[in-house]
């Protein structure tokens, strides 16, 4: 009974395993990414933080969502086209009309962060999600976007995101799903749980 209970324990571990490495391989992309802007060398004084979707014409519906925006953020921002901020400080950009801008003003000096997550029905034409820095008469870091990721509804599984931070300002870390960490989390239990068995 004991061999039998002890196999049970390890083919569990064995398919929570399984299911993990089919998830990553059914989405070897990760919707949700945060996003880590360096203005340490770009002087101390204000600025304008830019973000932006934008879609053509009879783009595949689309949405981003960002959220947990941190730094040293000044005033009140201001929105255009298709975005609405939550009571929550969520900013929700949809494809709806070509999209929309968002912009806040910030304090040069240190970092500023956001986390973004998309949405996107199947289709042939896709999204651009970027972000930029600049102040009352040019752009800051870069001469235009410090980074983007385009949707690319027709694309394969592996190439439905394609991200491009191509400078020393921004950085862009895929962050793993709730789910995807619960399954490898169970799977090391089980393990766990095998190893004591066989110690026992």
């Amino acid at each position: 009974m004991q061999t039998l209970k002890h196999h049970a324990a390890r083919l569990l571990a064995a398919t929570c395993m399984c299911l993990c490495a089919g998830a990553a391989l059914a989405v070897p992309f990760v919707p949700f990414h945060h996003v880590d802007i360096d203005t340490s060398t770009l002087g101390t004084g204000t600025a304008y933080l830019g973000i932006d979707f934008l879609s053509v014409g009879g783009a595949t519906p689309a949405s981003a969502t960002v959220a947990n925006l941190t730094g040293a953020l000044l005033g009140t921002p201001v929105a255009s086209g298709s975005v609405a901020l939550d009571p929550a400080g969520v900013l929700t950009f949809t494809s709806d009309a070509g999209g929309g801008d968002w912009f806040q003003a910030v304090q040069l000096g240190g970092h500023l962060g956001f986390d973004v997550s998309f949405l996107s029905s199947a289709g042939s034409d896709g999204s651009t999600f970027s972000w930029s820095l600049f102040d009352d008469t040019h752009y800051l870091g870069v001469d235009g976007s410090l980074g983007s990721i385009e949707l690319h509804p027709d694309a394969p599984a592996d190439a439905l995101l394609s991200v491009a931070p191509d400078n020393a300002f921004s950085t862009v870390r895929a962050v793993p799903e709730p789910s995807t960490l619960l399954l490898v989390a169970l799977s090391g239990c089980g393990l766990m749980a095998a190893r004591r068995r066989r110690a026992g």
